[in-house]
Formats: structure tokens, sequence, C-alpha cells
């Protein structure tokens, strides 16, 4: 399926997991209380955020206006692409066919909104839903072992049950890595509550990969300042994310701390990174006390061997990113199936780059992918 010479790895696209895989895939003796949240679900999968979380607020209110809209808070087009198969987010055989029109050989997937289990306050109920997301998504994959890959998620209350999902997903051949917010209630990435989950991470080598999500749970930074505006959210939500979770994952010495664990940093963009490596190199050399862990300038772990970073193929700075980050460090990602989606033209974009070299274009096309998803094959 290789468009023209490359060979194409998706190294971030989504399902659009279903609402009811809560109560099809779940353990038996959390069936009740899946029926409960189930009752409480909205449309689709999206549901499950208000379901779990009531201070959910919608985002209806158009800027320079005083009152909301009823419904201007639903995404412009649907969630999905117009483009796309609209049951290609669930239907393993039609991403199959919107893989190869956009000549992708393996495709990674993401959840769209499964990470936000951790909106239930029960440590057992957040563990059982997220055991279901990752059976279900295992089942999505196994249709087409070879061209679908996934990341699955772990329970983040309790890591003894953390710890045990991530021995679950060592063993399943589909799963090439863990998907995580890296905060939750107030704790950062860095933070000495998760250091079992990064060590069992790194021992089953596993990369984490850090992924955030518009206005669900765990959130990113800013969402009470932004007013319950889409544009603000969407705007916002990815970059503030990755760049408090990049700060806290290099300030708080992680790759020191774990020498073997590789960390993705996804959809948030690639054109704002080399500007905060250089701001955060500048607060080091003044604020080294505040971050004891640290070793090494963030930018050299940043350019090191086991950071890495997806970018939207139509970024402008795209190649002075990768000049100035390595071409090692870039991997390419459709975010298949979503509406913002450059669907089908994605990878093309890139394949026909003028400013990039045929050396650059198979690093991020594919080599970078398959050093980071190491289970890829």
């Amino acid at each position: 399926m290789a468009l023209g010479e490359f060979r194409i790895i998706d190294a971030d696209g989504h399902v659009t997991e279903p609402g009811s895989l809560y109560k099809t895939h779940i353990d038996p003796k959390f069936r009740d209380q899946a029926d409960i949240m189930l009752s409480r679900l909205g449309a689709g999968n999206l549901g499950i955020v208000p379901a779990l979380y009531p201070k959910w607020r919608s985002a209806e209110r158009p800027l320079g206006e005083a009152e909301e809209v009823r419904g201007l808070g639903k995404f412009p087009s649907g969630r999905n692409h117009p483009l796309a198969s609209p049951t290609g987010g669930h239907d393993p055989a039609e991403r199959i066919r919107d893989m190869d029109k956009e000549g992708i050989d393996v495709a990674v997937c993401f959840a769209t909104v499964a990470t936000s289990v951790c909106g239930a306050a029960d440590p057992a109920l957040e563990a059982a839903l997220a055991r279901a997301y990752n059976r279900w998504v295992g089942e999505y994959c196994t249709s087409f072992p070879s061209r679908i890959k996934a990341v699955g998620v772990v329970p983040q209350r309790d890591m003894e049950r953390c710890v045990a999902e991530v021995a679950y997903l060592a063993d399943e051949p589909w799963a090439v890595g863990i998907m995580t917010f890296g905060n939750l209630d107030g704790m950062l990435a860095d933070h000495p509550y998760f250091d079992p989950f990064y060590r069992v991470a790194q021992d089953a080598e596993l990369p984490i990969c850090l992924h955030g999500g518009t206005d669900r749970p765990p959130f990113a930074p800013g969402r009470e300042d932004v007013g319950n505006n889409m544009f603000m959210m969407h705007l916002t939500g990815h970059v503030w994310h990755q760049m408090r979770a990049m700060a806290s994952v290099i300030g708080g010495g992680i790759l020191e701390r774990y020498p073997k664990l590789a960390v993705g940093f996804f959809e948030g963009g690639i054109s704002w990174v080399p500007w905060w490596a250089e701001r955060m190199d500048a607060h080091y050399k003044h604020f080294a006390r505040h971050t004891p862990h640290l070793t090494r300038k963030p930018s050299e772990h940043l350019r090191g061997e086991r950071c890495y970073f997806t970018f939207d193929p139509d970024e402008e700075l795209l190649p002075e990113a990768l000049r100035i980050l390595g071409r090692s460090r870039l991997m390419w990602a459709s975010d298949y199936p979503h509406f913002d989606a450059e669907f089908p033209d994605a990878a093309e974009i890139v394949v026909n780059h003028p400013r990039l070299s045929v050396e650059d274009k198979h690093a991020v096309l594919a080599d970078n992918a398959l050093r980071f998803f190491k289970r890829i094959r």
C-alpha cells in the first residue's frame, strides 16, 4: 500500500469507540454499574465524558457574545471528516479501505475519549472501564493484525491496577504503546505517584504516549480560563497540555530515572517545540534547584534518542523544526478520522513536500515510528 517509494506508518490515528463497549466488554461484576453509566450517555462515544464527570460543560458561547447558542459546541462538520468512512473509526474493514486511499501501510490507533475513564471516582470501576476499552480495541486490531495496531489505556487512580493493566497490554500483540494525559488531580507527569507506571512500562518496552484531548478529563491546563467557547478550547487544549506534559516529564528527570523509557508527544503540532525547548533551557539555567533530577539541558533530551513528536502535515515550519530537533525525532500522523484531519491527502502532503529531502521523508513517514513503536514489524 506504499505511496510511491515510501512506506507509510500512521503514528497517530484514532478509533471512535462506541459507548456501548463499556457494557459489552466489561467484566460481568461491573455490568450493573456500566448500565447505570450508559443510561446517562449522550450520543456516541463522547457521552462517556458527561456521564463520568458531571461538572463537564458545553462550549457554546460565541466569542464577543454574552449568551450561549444551543448546539454551537458541536464540531463544524461532526467529529469525523466528511470524506472518511462514517464507520471507519469502529469498523476495521472500513478503516482499511480508507488506509488504502491514503497509502497507509500500518496505522497506530489512539482512543478518542477512553482516557477519560479517569473521570470515574471508584478505582475499581475505572480499571474495569479501561480493560473494557482495551478488549474492544484489541478485537478491532485483530481483524487486520499486520496493518492495525493500537496504544492501550491504563487506569490511574490505583497504581497497582495500573501496573496490572500494563502487564495485560504487554501480552497483547496489538499493543504497541500506552496512551496517557500525564496528569491527574493536580499531579503532573513528574510526580513520584506515577513511578510504578513508568517502571513497568520501561520493563515491558512499551513507550509512553502523551496525548491530550479537548475539554475532557483529566483536562488540559487553563480550561476554566478560556471560557465556554470551542474555538478557544480546541485552539489551546492540545498545545497547552503538551507544553505542560513536556516540561514536567523533562524537568522532573523521568528520562534520567528511567533510562530505557521512550516518550512521545502526540497531536500538539511541532512548530512550537523548538521555541519551548529553548525556553526550557533558559529556565533550567536559572531554576536548576527546582529541577534536581534533571542532569542535562532540556533541549538535549528533546534531540536525544528517547523523545519523539508527531506533526501536522501542513505545518509551515515543519522543515525548520526537523532541522532543529533532528530528522530522527519526528513522526507523521493522520489524525484519522477526525474532522480536522487532512484526509485523504495527509501523507501525500509530506511525500510532495518541496523542502524535505528524500531521507527526511523516509524518516518521518516510517523509520522513526518503527524505532518508537518497536513492536511494529
